[in-house]
C-alpha cells in the first residue's frame, strides 16, 4: 500500500505510541511502513483486478455510477475498489467493517489521498473550484451514532475536504433511521430511503457543485435520494466518492463473477 509522506509520518508516530497493527487483520505489521501487513496488502490488490462491466476499467479508474444514481443526475462515482459482501473474510471487507467501529482518521486520510488523484482531474474537467464546490456526506442515523460514537462518513468527508481544500459542510439532515438496506431488494431500498433526508437550513447549496462522500455504495439508492434533495435546493452538479462499490464484476484473470 503506497504511503504518502504525511500519512507515513502519522503512522510512524502512532506506531511509536501504541504499536501499529494491520487495519485489516489486526496483526502487527511492518514497523510503520504500511497500514497493512504484507498478506492483507496482497489480498487487497485483488480488488483492483476487478473490472467494470460497463466501461471495462479497473475500479480506481472507473467513474460509472449505478443506474439509479444516473437516473437522479449523479453521473460520476469515484471508488477505491469493488466489494463483495459475501466474501466477509477478505481484507477490503474487514477494513470496511473496522471503519464502522473505529474512527481511524489515518485510514480515512489514506483513502482520501488515493482517491483525490481522480477527484482532482474530474474537478478540473467539470470546473469544480474551492469557491463553487462543497463536500458533504450521507449522515448516519442518531441511533447508529449513539451506538458507535461517531459518523464514519463525516470523518471520511472531512479527510476528502482537507485533501482537496474544499469546505466540508453537513448539507443533509437525516429524518428517519429506516430499515437496514442490506436486507432489501432494489425496489425496497428505493422506497426505504424516500423522505429520509431534508436539507440543512444552515447552509445554502444553490449554484454549488457538491461531492457526496460515503464509505460504501451498493445500489446507490441512498446517494440518489440525497442528490434529489440537494438538486431541489439548487445544487449545480453532484458527484459521489466512496471507498468501495458493491456490484457484479469480473476478474480480468478469471471467468468467475464477483457477485454481491
Amino acid at each position: 500500500m503506497k504511503m504518502y509522506p504525511k500519512t507515513r509520518a502519522l503512522l510512524w508516530l502512532r506506531c511509536l505510541i501504541s504499536g501499529e497493527k494491520c487495519i485489516a487483520c489486526g496483526e502487527m505489521n511492518t514497523r510503520g511502513e504500511s497500514l497493512l501487513c504484507p498478506e492483507c496488502e496482497d489480498e487487497l490488490k485483488k480488488a483492483h483486478l476487478l473490472i467494470c462491466n460497463e466501461c471495462s476499467a479497473f475500479a480506481r479508474d472507473c467513474l460509472c455510477p449505478s443506474p439509479i444514481m444516473r437516473e437522479n443526475r449523479v453521473e460520476f462515482l469515484i471508488k477505491y475498489a469493488f466489494y463483495d459482501a459475501q466474501k466477509s473474510d477478505e481484507a477490503l471487507n474487514r477494513i470496511i467493517r473496522r471503519l464502522k467501529r473505529i474512527p481511524d482518521r489515518l485510514t480515512f486520510a489514506y483513502f482520501a489521498a488515493v482517491l483525490s488523484k481522480t477527484l482532482i482531474e474530474l474537478s478540473r474537467v467539470r470546473g469544480f473550484e474551492a469557491e463553487n464546490t462543497v463536500v458533504t456526506y450521507i449522515p448516519r442515523s442518531k441511533r447508529m451514532i449513539l451506538r458507535d460514537g461517531y459518523d464514519q462518513a463525516r470523518l471520511f468527508a472531512k479527510a476528502v475536504g482537507q485533501r482537496m481544500e474544499y469546505p466540508t459542510l453537513p448539507l443533509l439532515v437525516r429524518l428517519k433511521h429506516g430499515k437496514q438496506q442490506k436486507y432489501l431488494r432494489i425496489d425496497e431500498r428505493i422506497e426505504n430511503v424516500k423522505g429520509m433526508f431534508a436539507p440543512s437550513r444552515k447552509y445554502s447549496v444553490s449554484g454549488k457543485n457538491v461531492i457526496i462522500v460515503d464509505d460504501l455504495v451498493t445500489t446507490g439508492a441512498t446517494v440518489s435520494e440525497a442528490a434529489r434533495v440537494l438538486y431541489d435546493e439548487g445544487a449545480k452538479e453532484i458527484i459521489c466518492l466512496c471507498i468501495a462499490k458493491s456490484e457484479l464484476k469480473h476478474n480480468k484473470n478469471s471467468d468467475d463473477p464477483f457477485i454481491d
